[in-house]
């Protein structure tokens, strides 16, 4: 897919560790970094979660990823937030829950990546015994992003019309029972909270190998892609979506950019994009202090910036979904209202 005004989407994670020493940074350090990120053209922040402590201390999150995307909400202006839901301990209902009010905080600005990898610490402090296979990961993950997406239909658009005149608060025709029996979960909906302002939010997935690939094409609406992927992995997940039945188009996919000194990046990123081997990238902090490691990215993420088009993202595509240009995809239960208004 590539974007009508030729902006590269630019995605990066958002450091928490401290500017020197391996503690967290406090908060404030934090915004300040999510604002500046804003600032140099970044378009969205992942926010990294894990459930288990961090074999290495420099790999902690520091911060509960659906907290922060709360707090960083009322925090910045225009820059794309990305929670980390570990599908494997978390129950759907409770994802859409705090996933819609995120988007609703930031009026369409959040996005969610389910995190699919094994960790056995994890699954220990679920009470589970161990972790699943990687097969049975991706089918969970699978149908939680079915039952998500499910439950954030759980109202039409237009189905909260707040009339006092009428003392209507909502229309019950344009409210939809879930009713979801599967191989994972049960979940009756509906959901208690109106429809985010993106409709459903952008799926982020990172992809490791095939199987990887062949879920993305399936659910996400943003891969990650390892920088030696190249072209194939760009042609390879529009065409497996495309045999599922999506639109290639509505797929972005990034690759990693390693962030270093070497000159010339910003022209080797839009020769990258210029040939299709992606359409924009994630922008990967060098190691040692995070400091230093953030102005790095701040530095490329400015230099891309300059390179390309003059206007900066559009003040009329607030959304998340709008800066990557993505559709905002229709109610599940909107063909069926109209089939059925057209048959009375």
């Amino acid at each position: 897919m590539t974007r009508r005004d030729g902006r590269i989407p630019l995605f990066t994670r958002l450091l928490t560790a401290a500017a020197t020493g391996e503690d967290g940074a406090p908060f404030a350090e934090v915004l300040g970094r999510a604002r500046e990120a804003e600032a140099a053209g970044i378009d969205a922040l992942l926010l990294h979660d894990r459930q288990s402590a961090a074999p290495d201390p420099a790999d902690a999150p520091h911060f509960e990823s659906g907290t922060l995307t709360a707090a960083l909400a009322v925090g910045t202006r225009g820059i794309g937030l990305v929670t980390t839901v570990c599908t494997e301990q978390a129950l759907p209902y409770h994802a859409a829950r705090a996933l819609a009010t995120a988007d609703h905080l930031t009026h369409g600005r959040s996005g969610w990546q389910p995190f699919t990898g094994a960790d056995p610490a994890a699954a220990a402090n679920y009470t589970h015994a161990g972790s699943a296979s990687a097969a049975e990961r991706r089918a969970r993950a699978e149908e939680f992003t079915e039952v998500l997406t499910g439950l954030w239909d759980s109202f039409d658009d237009d189905a909260f019309v707040r009339d006092r005149a009428s003392a209507a608060y909502f229309v019950p025709e344009k409210m939809h029972v879930l009713d979801h029996k599967g191989d994972h979960f049960d979940v009756a909906g509906p959901l208690n909270i109106a429809r985010p302002p993106q409709g459903h939010l952008p799926l982020v997935h990172r992809v490791a190998d095939d199987d990887d690939l062949a879920l993305a094409a399936r659910i996400a609406d943003v891969v990650l892609a390892p920088a030696d992927s190249g072209p194939a992995v760009r042609a390879g997940v529009r065409d497996l979506a495309r045999r599922a039945g999506r639109d290639p188009d509505t797929l972005v996919v990034l690759l990693d950019r390693p962030v270093d000194a070497a000159p010339g990046a910003a022209a080797e990123l839009r020769a990258l994009v210029d040939a299709g081997a992606a359409d924009g990238f994630t922008l990967l902090a060098p190691s040692g202090p995070a400091g230093a490691a953030h102005e790095a990215v701040l530095a490329l993420a400015a230099e891309v910036r300059a390179a390309g088009p003059a206007a900066p993202a559009s003040a009329a595509a607030p959304t998340l979904r709008a800066r990557l240009g993505l559709p905002r995809p229709a109610g599940r239960y909107r063909g069926a209202r109209t089939a059925g208004a057209a048959l009375a």
